[in-house]
């Protein structure tokens, strides 16, 4: 594993090209620096993406389905959706998430966090001030300011930090892990089977497998303790996203084949 994975989001033997194939950014900026993750805009783009045959551009653009008061703004929310969700050009996870937002209305937050995590590692490096604290926690953008601080020592400035930060808390917010305008408390995450087979997905594509996959972080976000996570994907098996195996001791935990090529991911995954 290069450099750049030495990350707790991924696998000791996670695969770069298999990372970039799938479409997940392991290093880098990321649209946080600016924007939170759009949850608004983007579930009306998918909305309007649904009812038509038009091209991404053509309807942030032409359209405005975003309804942005000017033809610069459009373009930037095009660049910013495109940034996190891939929607001009689909890579294979963000098919993947909208193969599942038409029937998952529940879980589409949680959908659209996943995506976030997995094309911003900047949001990812927010994490760590966020998902370990207790129901109830105040979090406050200087919480996260400081996570952000500890990865990049001296890369940014305060004014940046505070800008970084509350873009971090206002999407952890869409999400459902926090609640609050301005005083911000951790809340509870509300996952769905089909966002449980989701995370599975991105957790193998990360290298995580067995019980190490229950334990990743890309499963953190469920906010469960790992038998109830556990539980949500024997849901999903139910719905025929994932198979689970255990023989004693081991647990083989396999994104089905039909889920898989549903996504445009047959070659991501081990079938």
């Amino acid at each position: 594993m290069n450099g750049s994975l030495r990350h707790e989001w991924f696998a000791p033997g996670a695969d770069q090209e298999r990372l970039n194939r799938a479409g997940i950014k392991s290093g880098g900026g990321g649209i946080h620096l600016s924007k939170t993750m759009m949850l608004a805009d983007l579930t009306t783009f998918l909305h309007a993406l649904q009812a038509s045959p038009a091209s991404a551009g053509e309807l942030v653009i032409e359209y405005n389905v975003l309804g942005k008061p000017t033809n610069s703004a459009r373009k930037i929310a095009l660049a910013r959706l495109n940034g996190l969700y891939a929607i001009a050009q689909p890579v294979p996870i963000a098919a993947a998430q909208f193969a599942l937002w038409r029937d998952d209305v529940e879980g589409r937050p949680l959908l659209a966090l996943l995506v976030a995590l997995a094309r911003d590692p900047l949001l990812r490096d927010s994490a760590a001030a966020v998902l370990p604290a207790a129901q109830g926690t105040p979090i406050r953008w200087p919480d996260i300011a400081a996570s952000l601080e500890d990865k990049y020592p001296d890369r940014f400035s305060p004014k940046t930090l505070k800008s970084m930060a509350q873009n971090c808390a206002s999407t952890w917010t869409q999400s459902g892990h926090l609640r609050g305008h301005i005083n911000k408390v951790r809340s509870i995450a509300r996952p769905t089977p089909a966002v449980a087979a989701f995370a599975a997905l991105l957790a193998t594509v990360c290298g995580f497998g067995g019980p190490a996959l229950l334990e990743s972080p890309w499963l953190d976000v469920f906010d469960l303790p790992p038998g109830e996570r556990l539980s949500l994907l024997r849901q999903a098996e139910a719905q025929g996203f994932v198979r689970i195996r255990t023989a004693g001791d081991m647990l083989e935990i396999m994104v089905r084949q039909s889920l898989a090529q549903t996504l445009r991911m047959p070659d991501l995954v081990d079938i």
